[in-house]
């Protein structure tokens, strides 16, 4: 009953995924549309949800749109599912991939080229070749298909320094059988603890890899950062609804926002997962070197900025006009005490 209702889960999840997808682009200008095959998994989705066999080679067909008067050109990219810094599945660009990834969607798919020209009120096919691998595998594979629309030069033009341009995401999930994700069973591992830069700011970030090749769904970690033999943490952050890609690494990031800046030093981290009803704990001591911390200290657009001041504190400039009156008013004192002695 426990894996029905996650395998349940994760379908209404890519669903409502393909949903948002089909709203967005009902505003772009034009469609894309799969063509599902004989292989599609029973289960209404609109994306590609396939049953596939070793060493099996097909092509799966996008028919892509043009609803302007304006014949218009689309770049079709190939994306390895994987698992972004908010904790979602990151469909639009490449990501961090475990070292157990066995077989990445990248590689496994191809297409004859890259752009596409779609005629106005008009479509294309757009053909993917999948060609699965001779030896079978456990899980899932989950990629995308980006079909990105290119701007027009005049576009480009009126746009100035931003050019908007529209892309849409099909999904593709491969599987050898219909309960393939059910039998596996999850499992997480703790990866490198480095120092980045994030949006332009000094971060730790914790590696964690989902290390087997199943798609996790709401999931939840808590991680603090201490330095070694403290018991007071420096940073403290807990992240609820995660979903990790098969095989993916996630970046759990700790993003000095106060522009405090990392400090070089010996430090322990000690992070706790939730998922399924199942626990998994990890405490890791790591160092941060002066060059690191130097780096991202240096790099940090919030660094050495003037400390904001207090609402109920007095400004500093409030003293000096002070002091420089009361030495006004002596020295004027001063004096007509010296003009009344003198008459």
């Amino acid at each position: 009953m426990k894996k029905s209702i996650k395998a349940t889960t994760i379908f209404i999840s890519l669903m409502l995924m393909a949903a948002l997808i089909f709203i967005t682009v009902a505003a772009m200008g034009f469609s894309v549309t799969p063509i599902l095959p004989d292989n599609q998994r029973q289960n209404g989705s609109s994306f590609f949800d396939l049953i596939v066999t070793p060493g099996m080679q097909q092509d799966l067909i996008i028919m892509v749109g043009n609803t302007g008067d304006e014949e218009i050109v689309v770049l079709v990219e190939l994306i390895t599912a994987s698992t972004s810094r908010n904790g979602q599945i990151n469909y639009t660009s490449r990501g961090l991939m475990d070292s157990t990834l066995r077989f990445s969607f990248e590689d496994i798919v191809s297409i004859p080229q890259t752009h596409f020209t779609i005629p106005a009120r008009g479509e294309t096919a757009v053909p993917v070749t999948l060609t699965v691998p001779n030896d079978s595998f456990e899980g899932a594979i989950l990629g995308s298909i980006r079909v990105l629309r290119e701007a027009t030069d005049q576009e480009r033009e009126d746009a100035g320094a931003i050019v908007n341009q529209y892309a849409h995401v099909t999904a593709v999930r491969l599987v050898m059988r219909d309960d393939a994700e059910e039998i596996v069973q999850p499992d997480f591992a703790l990866g490198s603890i480095t120092t980045e830069l994030v949006n332009y700011r000094a971060s730790i970030i914790a590696h964690i890899r989902n290390i087997e090749p199943v798609l996790i769904k709401n999931a939840s970690a808590t991680a603090r950062i201490f330095p070694l033999g403290s018991d007071q943490p420096i940073f403290s952050h807990t992240m609820d609804s995660l979903d990790f890609a098969p095989n993916s690494v996630f970046p759990f990031s700790f993003v000095d926002r106060e522009g405090f800046g990392i400090e070089p030093g010996n430090y322990t981290a000690v992070i706790t997962i939730n998922y399924d009803n199942r626990t998994w704990e990890f405490d890791e001591n790591f160092v941060i070197t002066q060059e690191a911390a130097d780096e991202v200290n240096d790099g940090a657009v919030n660094q050495n900025l003037p400390p904001e001041e207090d609402e109920d504190s007095i400004p500093i400039w409030v003293f000096i006009a002070i002091g420089i009156g009361g030495a006004i008013l002596i020295a004027v004192v001063v004096l007509i005490i010296v003009i009344v002695k003198k008459k």
